[in-house]
């Protein structure tokens, strides 16, 4: 009796668990920019399905595989999506968050990317995790992009002895302008001016000249 008991009790567990699946997807409303953004997963499980608080597992989605026309079907295939933490378990609900999403390098590729209600939980694989959450994306932080930062150039100015000489800096107290020196020619400064006498002796130099 017990053996038959163990027999059906072996095969209805493993019927519970590939029933589980998530039906309902919810986020809450922000009332501010400073508000963290949270999104539960609502799995249609309780404790007697295996699932309990902090275990991972995983979401697989069900993709049904037909012909390029559409009309045979081929088959169907169990596609990995992402990771959900159990974060709270109820009598026949459980309530899980995000853990990670796999990447699609060595998976199928899928339609709509995140996990999304009527994705299947599967406990292959499963883990207990009882690291702390990671701190949630506020609201400005997940709307607004992140500022980049812009370069700060510094322009060196060299100034050459010359240019020092044509350009000289002027002191905040300016001392008196002094006039420079009188810089003309010896040569002008030594030649005498012509006087009256001269000029007198010119004339009639010249009146002589044309008499003769």
């Amino acid at each position: 009796m017990m053996f038959l008991l163990a027999i059906l009790f072996g095969f209805t567990t493993p019927s519970h668990a590939a029933d589980m699946s998530v039906v309902d997807v919810r986020r809450n409303i922000t009332l501010s920019e400073t508000d963290t953004v949270y999104k539960d997963f609502y799995i249609n499980a309780g404790p007697g399905s295996g699932l309990k608080k902090n275990l991972v597992v995983t979401a697989v989605r069900k993709i049904n595989i037909r012909d390029a026309s559409g009309a045979n079907a081929v088959g169907e295939i169990l596609v990995p999506v992402g990771q959900l933490k159990i974060i709270a378990i109820y009598d026949r609900v459980a309530v899980a968050r995000e853990f990670t999403l796999l990447s699609r390098d060595e998976l199928p590729m899928l339609e709509q990317i995140g996990i999304m209600t009527g994705d299947r939980i599967d406990l292959g694989g499963s883990f207990i995790d009882n690291s702390k959450p990671k701190a949630k994306r506020k609201v400005a932080e997940a709307e607004t992009p992140a500022a980049t930062p812009e370069a700060l150039v510094t322009v060196t100015t060299v100034t050459t002895p010359a240019q020092a000489a044509q350009n000289p800096v002027v002191s905040a107290n300016p001392s008196p302008v002094v006039p420079a020196a009188n810089t003309a020619p010896a040569a002008l400064a030594l030649t005498p001016a012509p006087t009256a006498e001269r000029l007198d002796n010119s004339v009639v130099s010249d009146n002589t000249t044309r008499n003769e």
